[in-house]
């Protein structure tokens, strides 16, 4: 059986490509019950959040489905719908064949603004964590990401290591807080002065814009994340 290795690659993103893996081979037909979470969890030694993470991923892609009482089952590949798939930084840039580095920029507890508390549904001046990061591929500059959560979620973030860990996977795996769904907005525009600075493009160069919203059982937002890529860099893949 294939291993989930600890490292800048999430847990969640491996298991989710294992699985992937597994249906492709042919071991399960269609409409066949797909194994448990308790299942997954006992078979991979992982936390049931990050198993779920991994079996949404692949509902949302259309391979899977749930059914209420029921469980999870293969779907038929006629009816996985066209959908966009933003890839794992890290693996796409090892895909490529650049190492895959980050830099901390800022990391602070600060009151929350306006905006941030829209987002993250907290009152207007709530502790909140700020953390900016570049992310660099052959050390070169690709994406300028800033991201926030309430400080009451998980405080302890301030002590760790975010320039050698998946955030994303601190919270399931370390901090065993579920992340069972994620709002998107992307969208493609010139990027600004800082931006240009920071990633080391010219004025006037062109990226991709993205925001997630992460949430957590009750539809509570655990964080809100928003980054720029370089747009002669990034790409997204359209599956089908």
């Amino acid at each position: 059986m294939v291993q989930i290795q600890q490292g800048v690659i999430p847990r969640y993103y491996q298991l989710k490509e294992i699985l992937e893996k597994r249906i492709q081979s042919g071991e399960f037909q269609t409409g066949d019950k797909f194994p448990t979470d308790d299942q997954l969890c006992q078979q991979y030694g992982l936390s049931r959040g990050t198993v779920r993470q991994a079996v949404e991923m692949l509902v949302d892609a259309g391979l899977l489905r749930r059914e209420q009482g029921r469980g999870t089952f293969l779907n038929s590949p006629q009816l996985s719908p066209v959908f966009f798939r933003l890839a794992n930084f890290d693996e796409e840039m090892k895909q490529r064949g650049w190492q895959p580095s980050t830099a901390l920029l800022s990391l602070r507890a600060f009151p929350a603004s306006a905006e941030v508390a829209k987002h993250l549904e907290i009152p207007t001046g709530t502790k909140a964590i700020e953390i900016i990061r570049l992310r660099k591929a052959d050390g070169k500059p690709i994406a300028y990401e800033t991201r926030y959560m309430s400080h009451k979620t998980c405080p302890q973030i301030l002590e760790e290591d975010l320039e050698n860990q998946s955030i994303h996977s601190l919270l399931l795996d370390k901090y065993n807080i579920p992340l069972v769904r994620a709002c998107y907005t992307v969208e493609a525009r010139v990027l600004s002065k800082k931006e240009v600075q920071v990633l080391q493009v010219e004025p006037g160069a062109a990226g991709f814009a993205i925001e997630r919203v992460t949430y957590t059982n009750e539809d509570k937002p655990v964080t809100w994340y928003r980054t720029v890529y370089r747009g002669d860099v990034y790409r997204f893949s359209a599956e089908f």
